[in-house]
């Protein structure tokens, strides 16, 4: 029965069928209004659904009711002790596990390949982050996993780390032995937690890497929203074991969540969360199968796709089929112009491009007739750069960029830079200045500097080289990046 029950939307169901009057927000009363394009748009059973903490809805900040048995649920689904429902995205799960792991100066291990809201929660909780370089691979020009020995290292050199915390998998699929690392990381006494945003559908289908939480993870934050059904900002926060204090991690949540709850993205946890435990197998299975088929034909086209050819090697442990990594390399353009042109060409979007690179994520959303638009695009597509050779003569000076600079050295922790009084200097003359804000390429929203972090000559260089390629930034008080803030 639990895998059926949904009782987030059947209670949204049933105050609508009992007709209440809405003298309480939001103001659209339920879409009892006039004149507004959203309403005409989305329809009124959106509005409908879009209720607050009325007797019968439950409060996210301290569940006691449907909300409470909607995230029991969810518990039971994924294998966790406790299950929380994040309408704030998966940033701020992470911001939380951060904060409720480290005091303002103690230290928390974090590869270099986070996402910038982990490193937003170091900020908030004045921690101090010992990163690390995961493995990498120069043919495509991607971080790849962490290996164990890596992480033991690291801990050894680093005996007063608080926490760690795995990227798991990469964006593009890349997985790292999170088993063996949870028992060395235990072995030191230490939580282990996992930015698991790109993995909610592990655990649901044999030919997928093994969910973190089952290999012994802490803590897990997942991207409902990314892979399965729920909606944009809909994420999910697992606990297992009490290596992490569940009272201060509580804390944090209604520290960081609104309170002015959504109820549309609370149904759409519970939707997929259903969706999942009834059928997690099976729609699983429809999204591998139609990602061989594309990994199949674009091989036929003479394109490389990032496969199972990479396991074994350094820091990666599995991959997650449903990820495509598609590499330019052969066609001598970089990702950035592609994504252009099969957009504005073909009205075909894909996840994320970088510099050598387009990443497609394949759901049980997709369908046949979806791949086939792609690989006809993609097929127009290098028969157009054949017959002009003047688009790949003005995109070959790709192949020199370093896609994925050194660490910079932190001179200060992240909190005491953000907070500073910055002064503007040209990009150009940085060198040896202390960042005072964070600047990532987005997508993916890895950090190339941080607050606190030491600008060199290799991280000058690879901004400009992304800015050249017209690669959108995040974080950074000056969109063109001409100019970037420092320290006075």
């Amino acid at each position: 029965m639990y895998k059926t029950k949904t009782p987030i939307i059947d209670a949204l169901q049933k105050y609508n069928s009992d007709r209440i009057i809405r003298w309480h927000m939001p103001g659209h009363k339920g879409g009892q209004m006039t004149h507004n394009p959203a309403l005409q748009f989305l329809g009124d059973r959106v509005y409908q659904a879009d209720v607050t903490n009325v007797p019968g809805m439950d409060d996210l900040h301290q569940p006691q009711g449907i909300i409470k048995e909607a995230q029991e649920l969810a518990a039971a689904t994924f294998g966790a002790d406790k299950t929380y429902f994040l309408i704030n995205g998966s940033s701020c799960g992470l911001q939380a596990l951060v904060m409720a792991s480290c005091k303002p100066g103690e230290k928390i291990l974090v590869p270099r390949n986070i996402h910038r809201s982990i490193l937003s929660g170091i900020i908030l909780s004045g921690a101090v982050p010992v990163f690390f370089m995961p493995e990498y691979d120069y043919d495509y020009g991607i971080p790849l996993g962490t290996t164990p020995a890596g992480i033991a290292a690291c801990l050894q050199k680093h005996p007063d780390v608080r926490a760690v915390l795995l990227v798991y998998p990469t964006y593009q699929g890349i997985a790292s032995d999170i088993e063996t690392i949870a028992q060395i990381v235990h072995q030191h006494g230490l939580p282990l937690l996992v930015d698991e945003a790109h993995g909610p559908h592990f655990g649901f289908h044999e030919d997928l890497p093994k969910a973190a939480l089952l290999a012994g993870a802490d803590a897990v934050v997942q991207g409902t929203h990314k892979m399965l059904s729920s909606f944009t900002q809909a994420s999910m926060l697992h606990l297992k074991g009490n290596r992490l204090n569940q009272q201060r991690l509580e804390s944090m949540l209604r520290l960081l969540q609104s309170t002015s709850t959504s109820y549309l993205l609370l149904s759409s946890l519970d939707g997929a969360r259903a969706q999942l435990a009834h059928h997690g197998r099976e729609l699983t299975e429809s999204a591998l199968e139609l990602s061989h088929f594309l990994r199949t034909e674009l091989k036929t086209l003479g394109l490389q796709v990032l496969g199972e050819e990479m396991i074994g090697q350094p820091g990666v442990y599995g991959l997650d089929f449903t990820k495509i990594t598609i590499s330019l390399r052969s066609l001598k353009v970089s990702g950035l112009w592609a994504e252009k042109w099969l957009r504005e060409t073909y009205r075909l979007q894909v996840e994320m491009a970088d510099v050598f690179n387009l990443l497609l994520l394949v759901t049980f959303g997709n369908w046949r007739s979806d791949a086939n638009n792609l690989l006809s695009a993609l097929s127009d597509m290098a028969y157009t750069l054949k017959t002009s050779p003047q688009i790949t003569a003005a995109h070959g000076a790709v192949e020199n960029i370093n896609p994925y600079p050194v660490i910079p050295e932190l001179a200060l922790p992240p909190r005491e830079a953000f907070w500073s009084s910055p002064t503007p200097v040209a990009l150009s003359a940085a060198v040896g200045h202390i960042s005072a804000e964070v600047i990532t390429c987005y997508p993916p929203g890895i950090p190339v500097i941080c607050p606190g972090e030491r600008y060199n000559q290799d991280i000058i260089d690879y901004l400009i080289a992304m800015r050249h390629l017209g690669v959108h930034f995040q974080g950074s008080f000056d969109t063109s990046l001409a100019t970037v803030q420092v320290l006075k």
